[in-house]
């Protein structure tokens, strides 16, 4: 008998097998003449929407969530996003920038607990 997964094991499963699908349809594209170039922004946004899902599907479980997969999720979305819309945004400042938003998000909650 396999033992049964818990719901985090099998959540993050789910997200790297989706993950890897993702690749290897982006790879696949290539043989057919699209430059692998042209996939990166829609590789980066479905990852972030993969990556900002399983948070979702987390927090709907009552688990908690992980703001280190939450971030690069919202990273790599408007990254991607940006890029498809012709923007080529400076991910370090980005990344910055999503720091700093972490940072205040947590003494808001913080604040708003110990009332």
């Amino acid at each position: 008998m396999v033992p049964a997964l818990n719901k985090n094991v099998a959540l993050t499963s789910l997200a790297w097998g989706i993950f890897f699908v993702m690749i290897g349809v982006s790879l696949t594209m290539t043989v057919y003449g699209i430059a692998l170039e042209a996939m990166l922004p829609y590789i980066a946004v479905g990852t972030g929407v993969i990556l900002i899902g399983l948070n979702v599907a987390r927090t709907g479980l009552g688990m908690t969530l992980s703001k280190f997969s939450l971030f690069i999720g919202i990273l790599a979305l408007v990254l991607g996003g940006a890029a498809l819309m012709g923007y080529m945004l400076p991910w370090y400042a980005m990344v910055i920038v999503l720091i700093g938003l972490f940072i205040i998000a947590e003494a808001a909650r913080s604040l708003s607990k110990s009332k």
